[in-house]
């Protein structure tokens, strides 16, 4: 019996850390569970169907739908706060230029990513507005504005497929001369023709194959193959060493040389990391400093 229970204690120690780690991923579901449910509302017919219907309704008045970007991105008196009252900034004013290079600081907390959430259209302000090239965005274009922008966070999510899957990420037949093209760009071109499928090759799980500075270029380069027309970092380069950072950002400066349309807003907490913007917006006093 003492030897049985002596199997049974030294069993039950090795399967702590598996247990450890099923328990911990059943918290991970449960606190993301929402979105499953926001998904499935999302892609549920009855909700293309009030898509489609708002859409129609639209073009039957005559109101033009799709987003231009061609003079400015403007933050009228913006204002918010969140539920529990608390305010985070009121009365904010700023105007981006098309073809400006934005920078955004400020100490944790003082509101850099809920600013990016809502010049993107995730967040509804408490009040003023935002105006692209005079129209205000809200939830029912936001759709259009997203067709004109691109993401690029801190972690670039990388699927486990080639290159030309992550860089045209979501297409079903990706044009190869495009992908080409914006590795070009964001000066991946000669790594990508040294790897051993060229741009077929797969990257791994998660990128494991990749560096941090070669996923954000990944990152970079996805939003230009979606052609956006303003690009918004967050962060992205804050998890990076120095020499990456600055080889991010003279691909950014030279890229932006190259489209001189391509407008970018950049997150960051390292004043290197702003080095090349034509201006920096400090969130602390709400004001622009010019460099």
């Amino acid at each position: 019996l003492g030897l049985v229970s002596g199997v049974f204690a030294v069993a039950a120690f090795r399967l702590i850390p598996a247990v450890r780690s099923i328990l911990n991923s059943w918290v991970t579901l449960q606190n993301a569970s929402h979105t499953i449910s926001v998904v499935e509302e999302g892609i549920s017919d009855e909700s293309w169907q009030d898509v489609q219907g708002a859409r129609r309704q639209k073009k039957d008045a005559s109101e033009e739908i799709s987003f231009t970007f061609e003079h400015t991105l403007e933050l009228r008196e913006l204002g918010f706060a969140f539920p529990d009252g608390h305010t985070l900034f009121n009365g904010l004013n700023l105007s981006i230029g098309c073809g400006e290079r934005i920078g955004i600081r400020g100490a944790s907390g003082s509101g850099k990513s809920t600013l990016f959430n809502l010049m993107l259209g995730f967040f509804p302000p408490t009040s003023g507005k935002i105006l692209i090239d005079g129209r205000a965005l809200t939830a029912d274009n936001r759709g259009e504005w997203h067709r004109l922008v691109g993401y690029v966070p801190q972690e670039i999510f990388i699927i486990e497929g080639t290159l030309v899957d992550n860089i045209a990420l979501g297409q079903l037949q990706a044009d190869r001369a495009k992908v080409m093209h914006v590795l070009e760009q964001v000066q991946l071109k000669q790594w990508a023709n040294e790897l051993p499928q060229g741009v077929d090759t797969q990257l791994g799980e998660y990128g494991s194959r990749l560096s941090g500075g070669q996923k954000q270029r990944i990152g970079i380069a996805r939003a230009l193959y979606k052609e956006a027309e303003v690009l918004f970092f967050d962060e992205a380069t804050s998890a990076l060493d120095n020499k990456t950072e600055q080889e991010i950002n003279h691909a950014l400066e030279s890229l932006s040389l190259q489209h001189r349309e391509l407008t970018l807003v950049v997150i960051a907490h390292r004043e290197s990391s702003l080095a090349f913007c034509d201006r920096i917006f400090d969130l602390d006093v709400c004001d622009i400093v010019y460099i």
